[in-house]
């Protein structure tokens, strides 16, 4: 696992410093308000929290997977937010680029995070989805982490046996995505 994190960070770190040049796209302001909403239109099949029938009595451990799924959507939509902006990096470095910034290394945690909950309940692995295609398609995130939740995405959704083939990924992002190791 640690060797893992210290991979990432270190593939993130190096996407940091080729690609903070790169100028956003005014178009990502889509995904400020809501910032898992996007994949609602990308992928259909992954999206929307279990729904209950009204007046249908659930037992007690449905309703514990209930509350699971909703605190793992919570924690990854606030991980979400907390993931580099391009912008932000960009402001953080003065031109400092042998540095690499916190919020890099909190990216790779979060993504160690969210594998070990996945691990420990693969029910959780469509909410995961929803995450990494999100942040795979954010043209507002560095490079180097959108290349991670691709790495991510793809390697999940083949364990999980789910179609990502519609989420709509720029070819830049997956070539670096396809270098990374896969997830075993």
């Amino acid at each position: 696992m640690k060797k893992t994190i210290l991979f990432t960070v270190l593939i993130v770190a190096f996407g940091t410093l080729v690609f903070s040049q790169r100028k956003p796209n005014e178009k990502a302001d889509k995904n400020s308000e809501a910032p898992l909403a996007l994949p609602n239109s990308v992928i259909p099949e992954l999206m929307g929290a279990a729904r209950t029938k009204k007046g249908t009595n659930l037992s007690t451990a449905e309703l514990a997977v209930l509350e699971e799924n909703k605190k793992f959507r919570t924690y990854l939509e606030n991980s979400y937010i907390q993931l580099p902006l391009i912008e932000n990096i960009r402001m953080t470095k003065d031109g400092n680029f042998h540095h690499v910034p916190t919020e890099v290394i909190g990216s790779s945690e979060i993504f160690g995070e969210i594998a070990d909950r996945i691990k420990a309940n693969p029910a959780l692995t469509r909410e995961a989805l929803r995450f990494y295609s999100a942040c795979a398609v954010n043209e507002q995130l560095i490079t180097s982490v959108r290349a991670v939740c691709t790495r991510n995405l793809k390697d999940w959704a083949k364990i999980a046996k789910i179609d990502v083939s519609k989420v709509e990924i720029p070819d830049d992002i997956i070539r670096i995505a396809d270098v990374l190791p896969h997830r075993n």
